[in-house]
C-alpha cells in the first residue's frame, strides 16, 4: 500500500483513478438492476442503488490506497456494497418480516466472500424470486475478485467473522418490531463481556458498517502481510471506525425514524448529552487506534471524512435542533483543514 500524507493527495487519486471505475461498475450493476424480471425485486435493486450510492463511493475510497489494484478492489468493494444495499432494502422495505427468509438471503454476503462456494436460491423463502441472475451475478463477481487478492487467505477468516455479525444484524433489526429488541439484546449477551466498553446498541451500531471489511480488502493485496497487522486493522475497525460509521448513520436519521417507528441505535441514548459524549468517545478512540495502523494518515482522513461526509447531510440543519446541537459538537472535534476540506467535498457529494 502506498502512502497518503494529505487530504489534497487523496481527493486526486479517488477523482483520478478510483472515480472513473466506480462509475463504471455502478452503471454496469444499475443497467443489470433495470433487466430483473420481476417487478418487486426490480423496485429494490433499483430503489437501493438511486439512494444509497454514496455507501459505493465511500467504500471506494479506501481504494485510494492501493492505486495498483484499483481494477481487483473497485469492482469488488462496489459489488459487495451493492449486495448489501440490495438486501437491506429486501429487508426493510420489501414484503416479508420472516427471519428465515432475511438469513438465507444474507448467505449470499458469505458466499460472495468464499471463492468457489456454490450458489444457493437465496430467494428460497420468499414468494418474489426471478431477479434475471442479479444477485448471483454479484456473488460471483466478490468471488472472482477476491481470489486475485495476494493474501486474502490470511484474512478471509477475519472478513467473514464481520460479515456473519452484519448479517445477524439485518436479520435481528428486520423482524416484527415487537420482537427485535429482545432479540437483539439476546444476541448481545454473547458478546457483551468481550465488548464491555459498549452499551448494546453501540455493538449493534458497529456490526452494521462494511468498511472494516474494505479495510482489510485492501491489506490483503499485500502479499507479506502479518497476522499483527490484520489483528491491528481489525481492532481498530471492530469496534470504533465502524461505530462512528454507522452511529452518525443513525444520528442523521434521528428525527425521520422517530416519526417512521423505526429501529435507531442512537434513540437509546438516556439523554442528548450521553448521546454527545459517546460520540465524541468514538471519534477520539477511531483518532487513536488510527495511529497506531499502517498507513495511519489515510485512516486519520477516514474518521475526518466520516464525521464531514454525514454532519453535511441535509438533515444536519436547525429544524432539528437535537440532531444540529450534537452534530456542532462533534465538528468541533474533527477540526483542522482535512475536516474542512472534507466537509466541503461532502456537501457537493451529498447535497
Amino acid at each position: 500500500m502506498s502512502e497518503l500524507r494529505n487530504p489534497w493527495q487523496l481527493l486526486y487519486r479517488v477523482y483520478r483513478h478510483v472515480q472513473p471505475v466506480l462509475e463504471r461498475e455502478f452503471a454496469a450493476w444499475y443497467k443489470r438492476a433495470q433487466a430483473i424480471p420481476n417487478p418487486e425485486l426490480r423496485k429494490q435493486a433499483q430503489d437501493s442503488m438511486n439512494s444509497k450510492k454514496f455507501h459505493c463511493q465511500g467504500g471506494c475510497v479506501y481504494a485510494a490506497q492501493v492505486i495498483p489494484h484499483v481494477e481487483t478492489i473497485v469492482p469488488l468493494i462496489v459489488a459487495y456494497q451493492t449486495i448489501s444495499d440490495y438486501l437491506d432494502n429486501l429487508c426493510d422495505r420489501s414484503t416479508s418480516l420472516d427471519p428465515q427468509d432475511f438469513r438465507q438471503l444474507h448467505m449470499s454476503m458469505q458466499d460472495a466472500l468464499t471463492p468457489g462456494a456454490p450458489l444457493r436460491d437465496y430467494y428460497l423463502y420468499r414468494e418474489d424470486k426471478d431477479d434475471g441472475g442479479f444477485l448471483a451475478g454479484l456473488v460471483q463477481t466478490c468471488q472472482q475478485h477476491v481470489a486475485q487478492l495476494p493474501a486474502y487467505e490470511k484474512i478471509q477468516a477475519k472478513i467473514l467473522e464481520f460479515s456473519c455479525l452484519y448479517s445477524d444484524l439485518q436479520v435481528y433489526k428486520h423482524i416484527a418490531p415487537q420482537l427485535r429488541e429482545d432479540h437483539l439484546l439476546t444476541w448481545w449477551d454473547q458478546y457483551k463481556e468481550r465488548y464491555h466498553d459498549l452499551h448494546w446498541q453501540e455493538f449493534a451500531a458497529v456490526t452494521g458498517s462494511t468498511i472494516g471489511i474494505f479495510a482489510l480488502f485492501c491489506l490483503a493485496t499485500d502479499p507479506d502481510v502479518g497476522e499483527e497487522q490484520i489483528q491491528t486493522v481489525s481492532e481498530a475497525y471492530f469496534p470504533w471506525l465502524c461505530g462512528l460509521h454507522i452511529l452518525l448513520d443513525y444520528l442523521i436519521d434521528l428525527e425521520e425514524d422517530k416519526m417512521g417507528g423505526d429501529l435507531n441505535f442512537v434513540s437509546y441514548y438516556d439523554s442528548e448529552r450521553i448521546a454527545t459524549e459517546r460520540l465524541q468517545l468514538f471519534i477520539k478512540q477511531a483518532k487513536a487506534s488510527a495511529k497506531r495502523l499502517p498507513n495511519p494518515a489515510f485512516h486519520r482522513m477516514i474518521v475526518d471524512g466520516l464525521v464531514a461526509f454525514y454532519l453535511a447531510d441535509r438533515k444536519v440543519n436547525r429544524s432539528q435542533p437535537h440532531i444540529y446541537t450534537i452534530a456542532r459538537q462533534l465538528l468541533k472535534q474533527a477540526k483542522g483543514l482535512p475536516s474542512v476540506l472534507f466537509y466541503v467535498n461532502s456537501l457537493l457529494v451529498r447535497r
